[in-house]
């Protein structure tokens, strides 16, 4: 059930942001992969549970994790992934030439990025029975999404030994891209195809989801 959504595919951005930003300071993307798997199960952990909070039946195109085993093997199984970020994070330590308080710099992203991915999550919750304005929804994006975004290229820059001014630049950009992606994302979920996007569409109007969109309509 913890590989179900590993194995059914995704764009597999944020360990794309990751292995480039290390290799754009000059760094060896190898030593950087089991960063990259470590946020790629952590967004998977994210999205299993996220799932099950709203309900949804399809995640890229096959039946999400709690309609496929249950909603307890679902949390379970996000709960490994979870627990699994941190096996693969100590894993790169041991394989990469990080020093000491550079891998607690790496430690301190992802988990600022796992705290703003609850906080985010918990704000889309609360959205959909109170009034919203753009300044909330931008909030609540840059938790959901762009933090990890951010986290990713800044982690990638460590990795590759990045000064501290190029490992800001790297993530201020992602951010912004975090942001950019989440907003097409939204808009994608009202016209886009189901059968490309793997997932239900029209599903945030359902769910009373507070999109951009949706507070300017």
């Amino acid at each position: 059930a913890a590989r179900h959504l590993l194995e059914s595919g995704g764009k597999r951005i944020r360990p794309y942001i990751l292995l480039k930003s290390c290799e754009i300071v000059g760094g060896d993307p190898n030593n950087a992969i089991s960063f990259a798997a470590a946020v790629e199960l952590l967004h998977n952990f994210s999205l299993i549970h996220d799932d099950i909070m709203d309900n949804d039946p399809l995640r890229r195109g096959v039946p999400t994790v709690h309609v496929k085993w249950g909603i307890p093997i679902a949390i379970t199984s996000g709960d490994l992934l979870f627990a699994k970020t941190y096996e693969s994070i100590l894993k790169g330590k041991k394989i990469s030439p990080l020093t000491h308080d550079r891998f607690i710099e790496c430690i301190e992203r992802i988990t600022t990025a796992t705290i703003s991915i609850c906080e985010g999550q918990a704000m889309d919750l609360s959205f959909q029975s109170s009034d919203v304005g753009e300044d909330d929804y931008l909030k609540m994006i840059d938790g959901k999404t762009a933090s990890l975004f951010k986290a990713c290229a800044e982690i990638g820059g460590i990795v590759g030994g990045g000064e501290s001014t190029e490992v800001r630049i790297l993530g201020e950009f992602a951010w912004n891209s975090g942001v950019a992606f989440q907003l097409i994302d939204d808009y994608l979920g009202l016209i886009g195809d189901e059968k490309t996007l793997g997932k239900p569409v029209g599903s945030d109007i359902r769910e009373g989801k507070k999109t951009l969109i949706i507070i300017h309509a």
